[in-house]
C-alpha cells in the first residue's frame, strides 16, 4: 500500500507555481508523506541546512535559482547525494538526460499522474515493496 511506503518520508517540493505546488501537496495527501515547499532554488538551500530530507522534487525553470544551478550546489559544494527527481514541463528526452548530467536521479514530466510520481519515487528511493 502506498501509504506504508512512503509514511514518514520527508520530501522537499522545489517549485516556484503555487498550483503545481498544491498539486504535488494533494497527491501527497494521505500518505504519511511530511513536505515542505520552497519556491526557489535559493530557499530550498536555506531549508537544507536546518532540515533533513529523503528526496527533492525539483522544478527546472524558476526564478532567482533554477534546478539546474540548485542540484550542481546540491552536489558539488553541499556534497550531497540526496536523490534529486526533475519536474518539469518540458518533456523531451535531452531535456532528461541533461537533468540526469547534472546529478539528479530521476525526471517525471509535467503533467503528471500519481502513479507516474510514485513509482518514480519508489524507484529512485529504491523500495523492495510494490505499489500495489
Amino acid at each position: 500500500m502506498i501509504e506504508n511506503i512512503f509514511s514518514g518520508k520527508n520530501i522537499l517540493i522545489v517549485e516556484d507555481n503555487a498550483i503545481n505546488q498544491m498539486l504535488v501537496k494533494y497527491a501527497f495527501a494521505n500518505t504519511g508523506v511530511n513536505t515542505a515547499i520552497a519556491d526557489n532554488g535559493i530557499k530550498a538551500l536555506e531549508l537544507m541546512k536546518s532540515n533533513t530530507y529523503d528526496v527533492i522534487l525539483m522544478d527546472i525553470y524558476m526564478p532567482e535559482l533554477d534546478g539546474y544551478q540548485t542540484t550542481e550546489i546540491i552536489r558539488n559544494e553541499l556534497h550531497s547525494t540526496i536523490p534529486i527527481i526533475a519536474m518539469t514541463a518540458l518533456s523531451m528526452k535531452s531535456e532528461e538526460e541533461k537533468c540526469i548530467a547534472i546529478g539528479m536521479n530521476g525526471y517525471i514530466p509535467k503533467p503528471f499522474t500519481t502513479d507516474i510520481l510514485f513509482n518514480e519515487l519508489k524507484r529512485v528511493l529504491d523500495f523492495s515493496e510494490s505499489l500495489v
